[in-house]
């Protein structure tokens, strides 16, 4: 007998399904016009400036040095902001700049760790809102443009250039003399932004990682070549003076839109609805990278690699803190954009706006699969043991073109998943890449709660839609990760050795240009083109990662009976890659070796003497490899 409810439910769900196959293909189409405009314009520029010179590292320095603020807003960073700006500091090539970083007087442990590096850099200045924290963080940003204004009257002088960075980002070295390149020919500059590798037992991490390779080595170069928004990230984005001087006439005298979750965003729009120029800039450097040589088995070897130059930082690790951060996003983007600024502009610009705004309806969309598929299978199973109830197929049958549109749309997914696996690949590798398929089903449910979330605080929540009031900063929690195992931050070799009078700056310019050829690491460049020896590098590196050095003659293995707590197998590879532990004290192991640019090989080591607490040791009058 047929339940009555059940066939009803058929019903219900067959007009969900034909609306969802709807959905799916019209917003494959949309997609699909991004991939085949990509490829096709990609080929033909590629085709075009085949015969022109790339942009080398003597391009970007031959041009005279513009004055650069970055503005840096803080909350509660106390456990990342001084080692942000120390790191950067000492990896960013280019010395005409200065760091603004905007804290709030109710965050003492922020303005401490801030002023702990003001007081010993110069360029580095802490600007305390008089506003208790939080505000938002185009609040935050204005204030800081605001003591910038005061600092350049004070100080007779004027800033070309205004670039927005977080507290978690690692800047790249190259990334000032990029926009230094490229401003005020374009009036916006936005660089990558790459979420750095981890362990791939971080899914969420990793969701972002997909996403942010296919966006920033795809998708944005089409907006930009159709004439559309070319949206700022809120880090590595670049803006000309004049850039600023024109914003800051639409609100009040200060550049950042106040009313909004998103000011990076909104900022974007209003340059692009001014008439003004945008570009993505995307180049890359050869440099050499240890890696494992089978990825993940192995030994470390030393490769070279296409690197972007790009801003890296942590993105979310856990679930939770992934929807915040994107219901943040949802409801700056689609909701606060949509009723500030509506629909305004050309027609490329507004058919990026309804790429960006079709979130509000897609993320829903993706949700009803998860209900149709198993749905769908259960009643097949059903139909099978009782033939009573009508089929899946008997409605295929009535209503061809809503398998056709299935089809066509699950066409369209592989092509998705095809292009996100391609873009994994281009930033971070295969293995990586192999993951697409779990990490778009896991962003898919991400997003899909992030989008009920933020219609929850969208329609019950007053003032997340108010266009009067200032908007409370939502913000997400930030981790630095430390460049290198062995210390948080270390000075650039070149300047040690210009420093120490062993080289000049013409011999360090012809050796970068030589790196950016070929990628070696510079101090092997240098030994090459004969400016320096292998004792002079080894004392170099020594100041370098701050190590103590021991003679290799000195250097004496602790034998494997003396080592209670390290396995053999330990111990021998230890020996196998020169890694010599020459003292124990204290649950301490010092370990003598000769590379330190090996972090491959030094997060192994680090393991392998666990419990014991690794000291590293440098040997000198040993090759350098």
């Amino acid at each position: 007998m047929v339940n009555e409810y059940i066939l009803a439910l058929y019903y219900i769900m067959w007009g969900l399904l034909a609306f969802t196959a709807i959905c799916f293909f019209i917003s494959g189409l949309d997609d699909f016009f991004f991939d085949i405009y990509y490829w096709t314009s990609e080929a033909r520029r590629v085709w075009k400036y085949r015969n022109n010179e790339t942009l080398t590292y003597t391009k970007l320095r031959e041009m005279p040095e513009q004055k650069l603020a970055i503005l840096i807003p803080c909350w509660h960073e106390a456990g990342v902001i001084e080692i942000m700006l120390k790191h950067n500091i000492y990896s960013i090539d280019y010395s005409n700049y200065d760091l603004f970083v905007g804290v709030y007087p109710n965050d003492p442990t922020t303005i401490a760790a801030v002023k702990s590096v003001e007081d010993t850099t110069p360029r580095v200045h802490c600007i305390i809102g008089e506003t208790s924290g939080p505000t938002n963080k185009a609040s935050n940003l204005n204030i800081i443009y605001r003591h910038v204004m005061e600092y350049e009257k004070q100080h007779h002088i004027t800033y070309d250039m205004f670039i927005l960075h977080d507290s978690e980002d690692i800047i790249h070295p190259l990334g000032f003399k990029l926009f230094n390149y490229l401003v005020p020919r374009f009036d916006m500059v936005q660089l990558p932004i790459f979420p750095l590798p981890v362990s791939l037992i971080h899914l969420t991490h990793w969701t972002y990682a997909a996403e942010f390779s296919e966006t920033h080595t795809k998708d944005i170069f089409v907006r930009e070549r159709i004439g559309g928004l070319v949206p700022s990230a809120g880090v590595g984005t670049a803006f000309s003076r004049n850039t600023i001087d024109i914003l800051k006439k639409d609100h009040n005298g200060v550049p950042f839109e106040i009313h909004t979750l998103t000011e990076d965003y909104s900022t974007a729009l209003q340059i692009r609805l001014h008439g003004l120029s945008q570009v993505f800039a995307s180049q890359h450097i050869l440099r050499t990278e240890w890696r494992k040589r089978w990825y993940i088995f192995g030994g470390p070897v030393a490769r070279t690699v296409k690197e972007y130059v790009a801003t890296r930082a942590l993105f979310p690790m856990t679930y939770m803190t992934s929807v915040r951060q994107k219901t943040r996003w949802i409801l700056g983007i689609a909701f606060q954009e949509w009723m500030v600024h509506g629909w305004h502009g050309n027609l490329a610009t507004l058919y990026t706006l309804l790429h960006d705004r079709k979130s509000l309806f897609t993320h829903l969309v993706d949700g009803l699969f998860f209900i149709l598929v198993p749905f769908w299978i259960f009643y097949m199973m059903l139909t099978w043991a009782v033939p009573d109830y009508p089929t899946l197929q008997d409605r295929f049958e009535q209503n061809p073109w809503v398998w056709t549109l299935i089809l066509l749309s699950s066409y369209m997914m592989m092509g998705r998943i095809i292009q996100r696996m391609i873009a994994m690949y281009r930033v971070y590798d295969w293995l990586p890449a192999l993951l697409t398929p779990i990490l778009i089903i896991y962003g898919n449910i991400i997003n899909l709660h992030a989008l009920l979330r933020a219609y929850r605080q969208f329609l019950f929540e007053p003032q997340t839609k108010s266009a009067k009031g200032t908007v409370k900063w939502d913000k997400t929690d930030h981790h630095y990760a430390a460049e290198h195992l062995l210390i948080p931050v270390k000075q650039r070799l070149g300047e040690l050795l210009i420093k120490d009078r062993i080289i000049t700056k013409k011999q360090l310019a012809i050796a970068l240009d030589e790196q950016s050829k070929t990628g070696a690491q510079l101090g092997q460049v240098l030994i090459q083109l004969g400016y320096i020896d292998e004792l002079q590098l080894i004392n170099c590196l020594a100041k370098q990662f701050q190590l103590n050095m021991i003679s290799a003659l000195d250097v004496q293995p602790i034998p494997f009976e003396s080592l209670t707590h390290l396995s053999r197998y330990a111990y021998g590879k230890m020996m196998h890659y020169q890694l010599i532990p020459i003292n124990i004290e204290n649950n301490e192991i010092t370990i003598a070796f000769h590379d330190p640019s090996n972090e491959v090989l030094l997060k192994q080591v680090i393991k392998w003497v666990q419990p014991y607490h690794a000291k590293f040791i440098l040997i000198k009058e040993s090759t350098v490899h």
